[in-house]
């Protein structure tokens, strides 16, 4: 005798929402309600029958393991609640808040996920972090040492490190400008909504920041490589997340000339446009990357030039993409900005 599929009651499709239904056992999606369809990107015949890990971005800290663990909590009367990040089917990644409980059809128990896209507010409560940290330990320690500096030139008018005393000043000063204006990057970032995302050609964003940068700094060797237009999902934060790679290849440089490569390529497997910054300079600190991990404490040694590898992945982070770092050889780093293209853009995004 065949087994009937269970279903959702149709009244879920009114529901604002997002609801699966979940098999106990294997965690495989029986059936969806309209909203879910729309989050995820996927039709109802498409999800029925697909698996957590199908959904999951690999980068995802957690697993289908731990989502199956979840799954079988809940059938056994333990309701879940937790976040999660999901993959669209477009490959943008959004997050979610996951509610797990029991529930009876036709005399069998199942568990039902209520699913809410909370990217946004996981975006503000990022912010918020970055403020407290920010303050806490860069604009005021840095800006001690600044009055520390001024105190010592008032006094020194007649030494001879008079001028390096001043010099240090003028760094520190630039230095907390730089902050200032990271910060009102990723306020107008986190404001941005998706309705102010627009067809965007990687090339002549490329291009535009590459030729700012040449002209505030005309002595690296700095080399674009963009063979075709490349169309991606973006907003005035791709500018800065692009600006900001660029400018850190280069102000952070060590060498006598340094070089930059951009290089702008289409990804058709993944359905994504790349842009790749390679330079010749030092290996960015772990100190530094380590601050985009939301686990980690920043200490009062953490420099402010994190702050603009934070721009670049919230920028990139509220496009749906991805933002990597490597090593490259001999010398130097590859970042690399990965985002959906333009053709997989879709109206409930």
């Amino acid at each position: 005798m065949e087994t009937k599929t269970p279903s959702l009651p149709s009244i879920v499709d009114r529901l604002n929402a997002g609801v699966t239904l979940h098999e106990p056992e294997t965690g495989v999606i029986l059936d969806v309600n309209n909203r879910l369809e729309q989050l995820y990107g996927y039709s109802a015949g498409e999800l029925r029958g697909m698996s957590v890990g199908d959904i999951t971005p690999s980068s995802q800290r957690y697993t289908e393991a731990d989502a199956l663990d979840r799954i079988h909590a809940a059938a056994d009367g333990n309701s879940q609640i937790f976040e999660w990040k999901i993959e669209r089917a477009n490959g943008e990644s959004r997050w979610v808040r996951v509610h797990l409980t029991p529930t009876q059809l036709d005399g069998e128990v199942y568990v039902c996920a209520e699913v809410n896209d909370i990217t946004k507010y996981k975006a503000r409560e990022q912010l918020l972090r970055l403020l407290n940290r920010v303050i806490r330990h860069n604009l005021r320690n840095e800006m001690n040492i600044l009055m520390g500096y001024a105190d010592r030139v008032k006094t020194a008018i007649e030494n001879d490190q008079l001028e390096e005393e001043l010099e240090t000043v003028l760094e520190i000063a630039s230095e907390v400008g730089r902050l200032s204006d990271s910060l009102t990057e990723i306020e107008h970032i986190v404001e941005s909504e998706a309705t102010q995302r627009e067809a965007t050609n990687l090339r002549t964003v490329v291009q535009t920041c590459a030729t700012e940068v040449q002209s505030t700094y005309p002595a690296v060797d700095l080399l674009v490589e963009a063979p075709a237009d490349v169309w991606v999902v973006g907003n005035t934060g791709l500018k800065h997340a692009i600006e900001h790679a660029i400018d850190n290849a280069v102000r952070h440089n060590d060498q006598e000339t340094p070089e930059v490569t951009i290089l702008v390529t289409d990804n058709p497997e993944a359905n994504q446009g790349i842009v790749r910054i390679a330079d010749n300079g030092p290996s960015i600190p772990e100190i530094e990357t380590d601050v985009l991990d939301d686990e980690t404490e920043i200490s009062s040694t953490y420099h402010g030039s994190g702050v603009g590898l934070w721009v670049m992945q919230w920028a990139v982070n509220a496009l749906g993409g991805d933002l990597s770092f490597e090593e490259n050889s001999p010398r130097g780093n590859l970042v690399q900005i990965a985002l959906p293209k333009v053709e997989s853009l879709s109206n409930d995004a």
